[in-house]
C-alpha cells in the first residue's frame, strides 16, 4: 500500500473541509495510506515568494523536513501547495548555498532539510492507480464536466515535467468514472486567484474569473472539476459575487467519492456556496 505524508493545505483544512474528507475517503478506498504531520501554511507561491523568497524557502523546507523524518514523500491536493513544495524542493536541491541558508535557520529549531521527501500531487498518485479506480468504481456518473488543472500543477514545465500546453491526465481520470471532459475556450488559463491577484487586485481577479465562467457556461457542462483547493474556492465564491452562473464546483476527490458510492454529505458537497443538488440528483438517478 502506498503511504504518503499528507499535506491538506490551509483551504481544505479551514474553508472547504469536505475536500480533505473526500481525499481521506478516496484514499481509504484505493488503499493509499495518509500520515499527518504538524505542517504550517505551504506558504503561497505568489504572495509570500514574491515579497520574501528566503522566508518562503525556509517555511517550505520545514514542511518537507517533517515528511523526511519518516522517509515519506509528501502528497498535496492543492496546485498552489504543490507549486510551493515542488519548487522549494527543486530550488534547494539545485542550489547548495540556499540549502545551507535554510538549514542554518532550521537548525535553530532542531530540524534540517535533506531533500529526500519528494512532493507529489494526488493526481499523479491517481494516474498510477487507474486499474484500481476502475475496480472500485460503483457508479458511472455520466456527467459532462469542465476540468480545471490550475497554473501551479502544470508550470513551470522545467520543474513539474508536465505538458502545460496539452495536458490530458485529468481528462483521462474523470473518464474512468464515466464523465466526459468537455472542451471549452481558454481552458488552461488562470482562474484569477493565484499570484496575489485575488487579494491585491480583486476586481481584476473577478474579471478573469467571469471570462472563464462565460466560456464554461457556453460548453453546457454539469459541473467544474478542479484539482486545487484555492481554485475551488475562487470558482465557488466568485459565482456569488458575479451574475448567477450556478455551475457546481467539485474537487476531483469529491467526484471520485461519488463514483465510489459515498454519500454527498460525507464528501462535503453541501458546504459549497453554489448548490450541488442537481449533481446529487443526477447521480441518484444513475443509481
Amino acid at each position: 500500500m502506498p503511504d504518503y505524508a499528507f499535506f491538506p493545505g490551509c483551504i481544505a483544512k479551514n474553508v472547504y473541509p469536505g475536500i480533505e474528507k473526500a481525499t481521506r475517503i478516496v484514499s481509504d478506498t484505493l488503499g493509499i495510506g495518509l500520515t499527518d504531520y504538524g505542517y504550517s501554511c505551504c506558504p503561497p507561491p505568489g504572495v509570500v515568494a514574491c515579497y520574501d523568497k528566503d522566508t518562503w524557502l525556509a517555511l517550505g523546507a520545514r514542511n518537507l523536513a517533517l515528511s523526511e523524518a519518516d522517509n515519506r514523500d509528501i502528497m498535496t491536493i492543492c496546485a498552489g501547495c504543490y507549486g510551493t513544495l515542488h519548487n522549494v524542493w527543486h530550488a534547494l536541491n539545485e542550489n547548495r548555498a540556499k540549502r545551507d541558508f535554510v538549514n542554518d535557520h532550521l537548525g535553530r529549531i532542531g530540524m534540517s532539510y535533506r531533500g529526500t521527501s519528494r512532493p507529489v500531487h494526488f493526481v499523479d498518485v491517481l494516474d498510477g492507480m487507474r486499474d484500481t479506480i476502475k475496480e472500485k468504481k460503483q457508479i458511472d456518473l455520466g456527467l459532462r464536466v469542465a476540468v480545471h488543472y490550475g497554473c501551479h500543477y502544470l508550470k513551470p514545465t522545467d520543474v513539474t515535467g508536465e505538458n502545460s500546453e496539452a495536458p490530458t491526465v485529468l481528462d483521462e481520470i474523470v473518464s474512468l468514472v464515466g464523465c466526459e471532459s468537455v472542451p471549452f475556450k481558454d481552458r488552461l488559463t488562470c482562474c484569477g486567484a493565484g499570484g496575489g491577484v485575488m487579494s491585491g487586485e480583486p476586481d481584476l481577479s473577478l474579471r478573469i474569473m467571469e471570462r472563464k465562467l462565460k466560456n464554461i457556461k457556453k460548453a453546457n457542462v454539469d459541473c467544474i472539476v478542479n484539482i486545487c483547493s484555492f481554485c475551488h474556492m475562487n470558482f465557488d465564491q466568485s459565482q456569488k459575487k458575479l451574475e448567477s452562473y450556478d455551475i457546481p464546483v467539485l474537487h476531483l476527490n469529491q467526484l471520485l467519492g461519488l463514483a465510489f458510492g459515498s454519500k454527498h454529505k460525507h464528501l462535503g458537497l453541501h458546504m459549497n456556496l453554489v448548490s450541488t443538488r442537481d449533481i446529487v440528483k443526477k447521480v441518484k438517478d444513475v443509481k
